[in-house]
């Protein structure tokens, strides 16, 4: 007889969980690993920060779709872990009930994004710097360099320049997007 049928049976196997490890460094850089593998961002994406954080659980749990244990590992040798789980599955919806909207943005949209990628100079090493018009933010890599990668398609079509503006240190650089 399966447990399916019959609840009160005790079953002893183990119950094993993926394991994401987020490493924090020194300059707030982010590493993950996924059960020992490498973890990166989608391409064209920002490299993982703290900014993006729930993005990166979302990327984790594939839109909480699975349970994940997840440890974060900070630069001062504290560790934090947590299991985030997978949504409850609601009931099977009838034939004629209307489609759901998929769970997230990236998922609703029709259409791949148009990329454009900003460059600038003069930030502080591991500066987090802040993209306006306010679509995204990034980090200075050890050079003081930023880089960011926004979709076009969340502008409007007057917008012709972005400003990187240095969280800590103020600097600020205007970028046409012509």
């Amino acid at each position: 007889m399966s447990n399916a049928q019959n609840p009160s049976v005790f079953d002893p196997s183990p119950v094993s969980l993926p394991l994401a490890v987020i490493t924090v460094g020194d300059l707030g850089v982010v590493t993950v690993t996924l059960d020992g593998d490498d973890f990166l961002p989608p391409p064209f994406a920002p490299p993982w920060s703290r900014a993006n954080f729930g993005g990166l659980l979302d990327a984790l749990t594939e839109a909480r779709s699975r349970t994940v244990r997840v440890e974060v590992r900070e630069s001062d040798g504290s560790v934090f872990t947590d299991i985030i789980e997978a949504r409850r599955r609601s009931a099977p919806q009838s034939e004629t009930a209307p489609q759901a909207r998929p769970e997230t943005r990236r998922a609703r949209r029709s259409k791949e994004p148009r990329l454009f990628e900003l460059t600038a100079t003069g930030f502080i090493s591991g500066e987090d710097i802040t993209v306006a018009v306010i679509v995204t933010g990034t980090e200075s890599d050890r050079q003081g360099n930023a880089r960011a990668v926004i979709d076009l398609d969340l502008l409007t079509s007057h917008v012709t320049e972005a400003v990187l503006i240095g969280d800590v240190s103020g600097h600020s650089q205007t970028v046409s997007l012509s």
